[in-house]
């Protein structure tokens, strides 16, 4: 199975609040974001904007939010939070039969063809959930009983939380056993991908991340830091403080909404090269500068500057990768520094390195909407699929 057909994120893990706080999206704006698993683009889809355009290069990560979308459409909200894997369900089966007949054919062949992704909650079933399981079941029972880990999860005071973690959780068989699991060798093979570190440079990667959950578990509020939750427990214990898009009150406007979404296979300078100059007012790009060389970073730039609208917001994360704007584009984009690190210091995602928002300084639009061409595009009822080859 190659990496182009398989699912790498079976949730998105970036920060939503951080996100729609930076883009701070309304009813003029058409957006463009990366799709991973969906559920940050979601998020986006609940501020309301005229239009949202999910890009994404693996076409399993598209049939994985394409199974969202339809089961959102298709299934009640009890229904739905247990078919997708937040609650325990025995009817998955059953819940897919009744969903499938809307998937496009390439996402119903692809599920047909895995039942027991189904069977076990989609949430679950990415290459990078897959990791944190493992994690739960050989690694931290050796180092912390399920007591200590209801003891961290339940700490209700940001003051608590730096003491338990240096004088409780941070013991030698926390870094020893750490510095292994999530070093450079099993991150690449098990979690993400060995190709992710094309463009690393540093020393140690598990070094690096150890100190970065210093600061999740001892510098940001726990109390409603799902992301540590579910590495920790593989559940929610309340889906009114995990991701948006899994909250009783968000569901129907999402299922009023997501018959909009416009979903395209490929790369997003592909993507953006269909598109007319001012076409784009708010980007979220993930971490897709971290899979990037120089080179093709500042390609993509050139691009995402050309289609964007007069101070076009753009979010994205770094991961090990440290990006800043290229001198060529000084002129084009702004770096919203001090903004990106004050969202950056509430984030609750511990192992990115920076969040960074940018303005693209592009020409204001001439007239009214702008035009989105949909070359070579598949259209199934109440979402548009594009391939761009």
């Amino acid at each position: 199975m190659t990496v182009m057909n398989r699912i790498r994120y079976a949730q998105c893990w970036e920060d939503p609040k951080t996100l729609t706080e930076a883009l701070q999206i309304n009813s003029s704006d058409d957006v463009v974001s990366i799709g991973s698993a969906g559920d940050n683009s979601f998020a986006l889809l609940l501020q309301q904007p005229r239009s949202l355009t999910i890009v994404d290069i693996n076409p399993a990560q598209l049939y994985l939010i394409e199974l969202k979308m339809r089961s959102l459409q298709t299934l009640d909200y009890d229904d739905f939070v247990a078919f997708v894997g937040a609650r325990p369900c025995p009817r998955r089966g059953k819940h897919y039969a009744l969903t499938r007949a809307s998937l496009g054919d390439p996402a119903r062949r692809y599920w047909d063809a895995r039942p027991q992704a189904i069977q076990r909650g989609i949430i679950h079933c990415g290459k990078f959930e897959k990791y944190f399981a493992r994690f739960r079941q050989f690694i931290l029972p050796l180092v912390h009983s399920r007591k200590r880990v209801r003891e961290l999860l339940t700490l209700s005071s940001l003051n608590q939380q730096p003491a338990f973690y240096d004088e409780v959780w941070n013991n030698r068989q926390w870094r020893w056993l750490f510095q292994i699991f999530f070093g450079r060798f099993l991150l690449g093979h098990l979690g993400r991908d060995p190709s992710c570190f094309d463009h690393v440079e540093l020393k140690s990667v598990a070094d690096e991340l150890l100190q970065r959950i210093r600061r999740a578990l001892g510098e940001v509020p726990i109390s409603d830091n799902y992301f540590v939750e579910y590495i920790l427990t593989g559940q929610y214990a309340d889906l009114e403080k995990a991701h948006p898009y899994l909250r009783r009150s968000n569901f129907q406007p999402l299922k009023d909404a997501v018959g909009s979404v416009r979903l395209v296979e490929g790369s997003l300078r592909q993507y953006l090269e269909t598109l007319k100059p001012s076409s784009v007012s708010k980007f979220n790009l993930s971490d897709i500068f971290e899979y990037m060389s120089p080179v093709s970073f500042e390609s993509a730039l050139d691009e995402i500057v050309r289609v964007s609208r007069h101070r076009a917001r753009l979010a994205y994360w770094t991961l090990f990768l440290p990006r800043s704007v290229p001198e060529p584009l000084n002129d084009r984009i702004e770096d919203i520094e001090a903004q990106s690190q004050e969202l950056f210091r509430h984030d609750r995602t511990f192992f990115y390195g920076s969040f960074h928002l940018w303005h693209c300084q592009s020409a204001p639009l001439s007239n009214g909407s702008p035009e989105i061409p949909l070359a070579r595009a598949l259209l199934f009822t109440g979402l548009e699929t594009q391939r761009i080859s």
